[in-house]
């Protein structure tokens, strides 16, 4: 009996440990999202530790206070998003750049461990798929709506710019919010979006389309922003007319065009803020009406009127572009009051930037 109650224990034990093994060599639990290209990515069922090579989902990362799950960002972020996003996360500072909107060091990546790389939608297929075979998940944000082909683009080629915008940053919003596990903050921050685009809507519903007001953007070396691009949305949300609607994405134009467009009224990133002291100083400048009237405005770290839109450029950019555009309009509304309700609800700290 003792001779076969020690087999048994062995036997026990032996049976634990072979159990033990099989469950540590089982992978980790996975699931499946589908990015904004339209592809089926296989992705951890959490996800702890990624590198964001796009500024737009850099920026709703922080929005969902994922901040901490970050473990290397682009090369380019200060200059996409301003060092202005470091007093909403000051340990971007910290963090390693791996790679950009249009290559990447895939063993630099590696050697960060992530749980999975997001990038741009028009990032190179090359460098996709060295990560993919690298065992690397990668995630392609466009935040507009399209097919593949368009999808695909720097400069797309959109039949409905607003409708492709609106849509593709529901999708964003939801995407994201299902990597990181936050879908109920996702909801949140598309809801929000849609609450001040329907108080700019329904403002701005009586001005007729010949009374809206012809707007320029003026970026470093006579670059703008033409059709297919989120620019000449928040624009004509904002009850604005963009000029140079003609041409096809960013475009660089001569001082003899926007002399013909004869803006009544130039925007300015606040990351361009060199390119607004410019424009003031005077020069061929100062032959434009908006510059003879005072209507040249550096739009405040919020406002984010890039080529694509973030959250805050569609929930705050759009009403502070209409009340500068339309002040009696606005008058009741608090920008300030507003940005600081954004922030702290959705990056976790108050606004403490230009309004």
């Amino acid at each position: 009996m003792t001779r076969h109650g020690s087999i048994g224990k062995r036997g026990f034990a032996a049976l634990f440990v072979a159990a033990a093994l099989f469950v540590t060599a089982l992978p980790a639990a996975a699931r499946t999202v589908t990015d904004q290209l339209g592809r089926t990515v296989t992705i951890p069922d959490k996800v702890e530790r990624v590198v964001c090579l796009q500024h737009h989902a850099l920026n709703m990362m922080l929005e969902m206070q994922a901040g901490d799950r970050l473990v290397g960002v682009l090369d380019t972020w200060k200059k996409d998003l301003s060092e202005g996003i470091l007093k909403v996360w000051p340990k971007l500072n910290e963090l390693p750049m791996p790679g950009g909107l249009r290559a990447v060091n895939v063993e630099e990546v590696l050697a960060l461990k992530p749980d999975l790389v997001i990038v741009t939608h028009y990032f190179p297929k090359e460098f996709i798929e060295q990560m993919e075979k690298a065992k690397l998940p990668v995630v392609a944000f466009s935040f507009y709506r399209a097919d593949y082909e368009q999808a695909s683009r720097l400069n797309p080629k959109l039949i409905d710019p607003d409708k492709a915008y609106t849509e593709g940053m529901k999708d964003g919003i939801a995407l994201m919010g299902e990597i990181l596990g936050t879908q109920d903050k996702a909801a949140e921050l598309t809801a929000y979006i849609m609450e001040k685009r329907e108080l700019v809507g329904t403002r701005l519903a009586d001005v007729p389309e010949e009374k809206k007001i012809r707007c320029y953007m003026a970026n470093p070396d006579l670059y703008t922003y033409g059709s297919g691009k989120y620019t000449g949305v928040i624009m004509d949300r904002a009850g604005g007319k963009n000029v140079a609607a003609e041409l096809d994405g960013y475009q660089q134009v001569s001082m003899e065009q926007i002399l013909l467009w004869a803006p009544q009224v130039i925007f300015v990133q606040d990351r361009y803020r060199k390119v607004f002291d410019e424009i003031r100083a005077g020069g061929t400048w100062a032959e434009l009406d908006a510059v003879k009237d005072g209507k040249v405005y550096l739009t405040p770290e919020y406002v984010k009127p890039w080529g694509h839109p973030c959250p805050e450029s569609m929930a705050l950019g759009e009403l502070w572009m209409a009340k500068k555009l339309y002040p009696d309009l606005f008058a009741d509304v608090d920008l300030q009051e507003a940005a600081n309700d954004f922030y702290t609800r959705f990056y976790g700290v108050p606004y403490s930037g230009e309004h």
